[in-house]
């Protein structure tokens, strides 16, 4: 059955006392990341009758495995935006 869109949530707290985040998913897409990076032993995970995957876990993070990046928008000239199309469509012809 899983939880509801309105109820899927990831929160991750920072203790600065253990240098640590302590954190909680029920989340998929979330849960997927987290247990491929910190291994299915490494958290504590709840499951649902019948289901393999977890329904939600609690896990602890070490502080560099979290980091706040503000992402790089790449801004593009009219002729740098065509010679990329021309290179795409190049590379899709010889496919």
């Amino acid at each position: 059955m899983g939880y509801a869109k309105e109820e899927q949530e990831t929160t991750l707290v920072y203790s600065a006392e253990d240098n640590e985040w302590s954190g909680y998913s029920c989340y998929s897409p979330h849960i997927t990341k987290i247990v491929k990076l910190l291994g299915i032993e490494n958290i504590d995970a709840e499951y649902e009758d019948g289901r393999e995957s977890p329904l939600s876990i609690k896990f602890k993070l070490k502080s560099n495995q979290v980091s706040f990046r503000q992402g790089n928008k790449r801004e593009m000239s009219e002729e740098q935006k065509q010679k990329a199309a021309e290179r795409l469509a190049k590379a899709r012809e010889n496919k």
